[in-house]
């Protein structure tokens, strides 16, 4: 009897540390490359869950950000916090709007949630009680569809009004000065005005700089516009990179170079200086043959990104040497794939290569996977999983992954969807049955 009791005591004990051990830091899914073990194959991938929590690409879900065990979403006017194991609503809270579109998502930094609502707001909200904190609204107005970027106790977004209209890219001091009032108006540090305005134009910082892309003021889409890098403390300007074409997408920062696309269809690539200047002489610029509101992915010196190709019909998914800034090869997609890439290296020491994940802006607005290696010259691509019936629709979604490689996405159909390795629950086990051996082994020799 005290041996039975001695031996629950000690696998209650492992179930609780072993397996969990390596997660006990809260997970956020911050990050275009991961690496958790993601679905491999079609055969491979289940679907775990789909929930609907709208209707069409105006009250549609926003895209996500995963929160430890939970999946953070905007729908409508709530803020929802699920399950992200069962999809099941587990609290929520009123929000003062709701999102632009639904394209852009919340983020998450130390215990809060910041949500980009139309116009021109941006709601804080304490994560564990989902309460909220406080509430800035632009004096400009506009679509809040600019991603959200948190640096050093301030966040960075933008707005847009229209093609040829003035908004703001602003800087908000995230503090909560009066804790006792839930919708206190917050006042920006400073903002930056450009005609034209920021739709899906994610800063980058680097350093004690920001740097985002502007539209080009007009209603055409190619026509001159620009960069700019500004002191993220002061709203400074410190320099302006002239470029072609409304910069809607977000900028990526490896290694001193900055990579961002515009809907004139280049990619662009400039070191930056340490004083927050850009270095002219870097500059390289690749025609892609069509728009690309992608944003750049760079791994391993090499570049992914989607572009359009003609009207709603297929797109393109390229490879890009990201130092030469020419095209390793092009893969044809069944749409123009707009949303941020997921790339997983979990794999990598086993087969030598990374799994892509992308979407794509055309009915039934599935998930199509890649895999890439050092040297690869030829597409590898197979259709990861495709919705049917109510649930198929045009996408716009970036793809996330949690800390046990489930996916999650959304399309235009209003739901949500998560997709799971099939062996997830099986690898689960297996490492509590590996603790639980090794535990005794370890007691027994």
């Amino acid at each position: 009897m005290k041996l039975r009791k001695f031996l629950c005591t000690v696998l209650c004990l492992l179930l609780f540390i072993s397996p969990v051990q390596v997660f006990a830091a809260t997970f956020v899914s911050d990050s275009q490359i991961v690496s958790s073990k993601t679905p491999m194959s079609p055969a491979d991938t289940e679907l775990a869950w789909s929930v609907k929590l709208g209707s069409s690409y105006k009250d549609a879900p926003s895209a996500q950000v995963v929160v430890g065990n939970t999946l953070i979403v905007m729908s409508n006017k709530k803020l929802l916090k699920l399950n992200a194991k069962t999809g099941k609503t587990i609290k929520s809270a009123d929000m003062v709007d709701m999102p632009s579109y639904s394209y852009t998502p919340p983020i998450y930094v130390d215990g809060v949630i910041y949500c980009p609502l139309d116009n021109a707001k941006v709601q804080a909200f304490d994560y564990k009680t989902m309460k909220s904190m406080w509430v800035y609204t632009d004096p400009l107005g506009g679509q809040s569809l600019t991603p959200i970027t948190y640096s050093d106790g301030f966040i960075y977004t933008g707005f847009w009004n229209d093609e040829d209209r003035k908004a703001n890219y602003v800087c908000i001091k995230v503090t909560d000065e009066n804790k006792k009032e839930t919708h206190e108006a917050k006042k920006a540090t400073w903002t930056y005005t450009s005609l034209g305005g920021f739709y899906w134009a994610g800063c980058a910082i680097a350093g004690n700089n920001v740097v985002f892309g502007c539209d080009d003021g007009t209603i055409y889409a190619n026509k001159k516009s620009k960069a700019v890098s500004l002191n993220k403390n002061t709203g400074k300007l410190i320099d302006t990179l002239p470029i072609v074409g409304d910069q809607r997408s977000t900028i990526t920062y490896q290694n001193g170079t900055l990579y961002f696309t515009t809907k004139a269809g280049y990619l662009y690539s400039v070191k930056l200086n340490a004083n927050g200047t850009f270095n002219d002489s870097s500059v390289k610029r690749l025609s892609l043959g069509g728009a690309s509101t992608s944003t750049p992915l760079v791994y391993n010196g090499r570049l992914y990104l989607g572009v359009q190709g003609s009207g709603f019909g297929p797109g393109y998914f390229k490879v890009i040497d990201a130092t030469k800034l020419t095209v390793i090869y092009s893969a044809q997609t069944k749409g123009y794939p707009q949303g941020k890439f997921l790339l997983s290296d979990a794999y990598l020491k086993d087969t030598g290569k990374v799994n892509i994940y992308i979407t794509y802006n055309c009915a039934p607005g599935g998930v199509t996977m890649f895999k890439d290696s050092a040297g690869q010259t030829k597409a590898d691509m197979q259709e990861l999983y495709t919705p049917s019936g109510d649930k198929s629709n045009y996408c716009i979604s970036s793809i996330i992954a949690d800390k046990n490689g489930t996916i999650f996405y959304k399309n235009d159909s209003g739901y949500i969807f998560a997709l799971r390795n099939k062996t997830e629950k099986v690898s689960f086990f297996k490492k509590i049955i590996n603790a639980i051996a090794s535990f005794f082994k370890k007691l027994f020799g």
